[in-house]
């Protein structure tokens, strides 16, 4: 029987099924978040179907940290989406470094 596991130089440390990167989140994802059928997600992640219903069983018992662990990621994302656009702004006006050269 394949455990869920966290190692945390492996996927930032998220929960994932023992033996590959499949986080108990890409999981939820797939099949929780988008509908997608979990034997066509089984099949893709090549995970037996106790692996997938492992992991979506260890995503409900473990909800409420699931779900902080996401949120908490989402606003990391969209921090670096703003830096980088910012970047972005900071470039296109000839002023990589913050500072305008007048």
């Amino acid at each position: 029987m394949t455990a869920i596991v966290r190692d945390d130089g492996i996927r930032s440390g998220d929960p994932r099924v023992e033996g590959t990167r499949i986080t108990v989140l890409d999981v939820k994802r797939r099949v929780i978040d988008n509908g997608e059928d979990p034997h066509v997600v089984a099949g893709e992640y090549e995970l037996s179907m106790a692996d997938l219903f492992r992991a979506l069983a260890y995503y409900y018992d473990h909800r409420d940290e699931l779900v902080e662990r996401e949120r908490e990621g989402d606003a990391t994302r969209r921090e670096g989406e703003r830096r980088t656009r910012e970047l972005v702004r900071r470039a296109e006006r000839g002023d990589a470094t913050g500072e305008r050269a007048d």
